[in-house]
């Protein structure tokens, strides 16, 4: 299954070093919106944490006095091959299932944002620009070229093994590169960017940041209550989640000084079937653990579902 993963990552990245040929040698258009954008995006498969560096630029810009909408696929929901308006910044017109669990996601937590999905990002922006929005923030976006931008920032993880979309050459294309900050980077980042730009063969004025990524605290589904972070040291815990990095979560949880009875871990973007809210109840129930820990991004697909009404999520 590795050598596979390996196999289909070269296909893949075979393929887009045509395809940045053809647009690097302007021999495919590439199509002007019509108000200014922002990518966010990376070259690995899998999760790099541009989600939340999506949302945190969305609250940021709309404090600055922009209004600011979020351009997205809509990963795996309905509305990704037609396109759709998840919310105008006023009201949300679609279910998370419809828009995917993100963009839904986002559109709830920030209800001031737009949010819109589809596969034709020029489109989205478009209508963003139509309904008085003057700052696209493109989520995933340094591979849809077809869309001109105005800043190009790009997460990049060192990591022993990361299938990538596309060679270390194509992050020369990025504006900035943000690398997440360990604690061992704590007192050398300049010498650690030094480092990077030799090992990654980039040019010597390429801009690199060091970010970290702060929990804000625990949730409870049902009554949206807020726990402080240390409340559930004591406590009997199960995880679980739906990611394409799941142990980055399960690794959060042992930082806060959480230690879970037991994991279990689902595909990215997962809908949770009745069959799979049967097998984690029945697991609640059997273990009669205090709380049940999921992301955000899982909780917005068990509220309000029959099989989750008296769990302690």
């Amino acid at each position: 299954m590795k050598l596979l993963s390996i196999f289909l990552s070269l296909l893949y990245q075979s393929g887009m070093i045509l395809r940045n040929y053809l647009y690097d040698h302007k021999l495919r258009p590439i199509y002007q919106p019509p108000l200014p954008v922002i990518s966010v995006g990376n070259i690995t498969f899998g999760g790099s944490e541009k989600t939340p560096l999506a949302r945190f630029l969305l609250h940021f810009f709309y404090d600055l006095g922009f209004k600011p909408a979020l351009i997205s696929r809509g990963y795996k929901g309905r509305w990704e091959k037609k396109g759709g308006i998840v919310s105008d910044g006023q009201q949300i017109f679609s279910t998370w299932e419809e828009a995917g669990d993100e963009p839904f996601m986002i559109a709830r937590e920030f209800p001031q944002a737009g949010v819109f999905v589809g596969r034709h990002r020029l489109i989205s922006c478009q209508r963003a620009h139509q309904l008085g929005f003057n700052l696209a923030i493109l989520d995933d976006g340094f591979q849809h070229r077809q869309l001109a931008r105005n800043l190009d920032l790009v997460l990049h993880h060192l990591e022993p093994f990361s299938l990538q979309r596309e060679p270390l050459s194509s992050l020369q294309r990025a504006d900035i590169i943000l690398m997440k900050q360990t604690l061992s980077l704590i007192s050398s980042l300049e010498k650690k960017r030094q480092e990077i730009i030799t090992r990654l063969r980039l040019p010597k004025q390429q801009k690199i940041f060091f970010y970290q990524i702060q929990p804000e605290g625990f949730f409870t589904l049902k009554d949206k209550v807020s726990l402080p972070l240390e409340s559930l040291r004591s406590k009997k815990i199960i995880a679980f989640c739906g990611l394409a990095r799941p142990q980055r979560f399960f690794n959060l949880l042992h930082q806060l000084g959480i230690q879970p009875l037991t994991t279990l871990i689902y595909p990215d973007h997962y809908p949770y079937p009745p069959r799979a809210l049967h097998r984690i109840g029945q697991l609640w129930k059997e273990s009669q653990a205090d709380f049940l820990c999921v992301t955000e991004k899982d909780a917005i697909k068990l509220e309000g579902r029959e099989e989750t009404v008296n769990w302690p999520l």
